[in-house]
C-alpha cells in the first residue's frame, strides 16, 4: 500500500481552489460589476455609483446631483442593469449626503402619514399629505410615481435635498432603519 504524499497533494488542492475561486472573481468583477459602474456612472445627473453583485440582488448606491429628476435617472439604471442582472432583484438606494437636520425631522414627521398612504395603497394620497406637511416649513416637496417606486424629493431653503425611493412591491416601511415585519404572525 502507497503512502499518500500529503504536500504535493495539499499543494493541488490550493492552487486549484485558488484558480478556481479567483477565477470567478475575477470574471465577475472585470466582465460584470466594472462595466455596469462605469455604464451607470455615465447616466446623466450620477455622480457615484457603487455596484454590490450578489448572488441574488444587485445593489447599486447612487448619488445624484440635486436637481436631477430621479425618476428618469432610476429608469435609465434599471435599462443598464437588466441587461447583466438576469434572475436577480435590483434593489437602488440612494446616498442623501445632502441633507440636513430640517429635512431629517420633517421626514420623520412625515414617515407616519406616507407609510399609512403605502400600506393602504393609496398612492395619490402621498402628495396631498406631503404638500399639507411642507405648508410654512421652509420645505418643497416633488413626488412622481412609476410601476415600481414612488419618488419623494424633498428641499429645503439652504439647498439642501433629500431623495426617497419608495417601493410599491416591497417590504413594509419601518420607522427605524432595521425595523423587521411580523411576516410569521397571523
Amino acid at each position: 500500500m502507497k503512502q499518500i504524499r500529503w504536500i504535493p497533494l495539499l499543494s493541488t488542492i490550493l492552487i486549484s481552489g485558488s484558480l478556481l475561486f479567483g477565477g470567478w472573481y475575477i470574471y465577475r468583477h472585470q466582465l460584470m460589476e466594472a462595466p455596469l459602474q462605469t455604464n451607470i456612472k455615465d447616466i446623466s445627473h450620477v455622480q457615484q455609483a457603487e455596484v454590490n453583485w450578489q448572488p441574488k440582488q444587485v445593489v447599486i448606491k447612487l448619488r445624484v446631483s440635486p436637481n436631477s429628476d430621479i425618476r428618469e435617472v432610476v429608469q435609465h439604471v434599471y435599462e443598464e442593469t437588466a441587461k447583466q442582472a438576469q434572475q436577480r432583484t435590483v434593489d437602488i438606494q440612494v446616498i442623501n449626503d445632502k441633507t440636513s437636520h430640517k429635512l431629517e425631522k420633517w421626514w420623520s414627521e412625515a414617515l407616519f402619514p406616507v407609510s399609512e398612504a403605502m400600506a393602504h395603497q393609496r398612492y395619490g394620497d402621498i402628495p396631498d399629505k406631503l404638500a399639507s406637511l411642507a405648508k410654512d416649513k421652509g420645505v418643497k416637496v416633488q413626488t412622481e410615481m412609476d410601476n415600481q417606486y414612488v419618488y419623494v424629493t424633498v428641499k429645503d431653503d439652504e439647498g439642501n435635498s433629500k431623495v426617497v425611493l419608495l417601493p410599491l412591491q416591497g417590504q413594509p416601511m419601518g420607522v427605524w432603519p432595521n425595523a423587521k415585519s411580523d411576516d410569521g404572525v397571523a
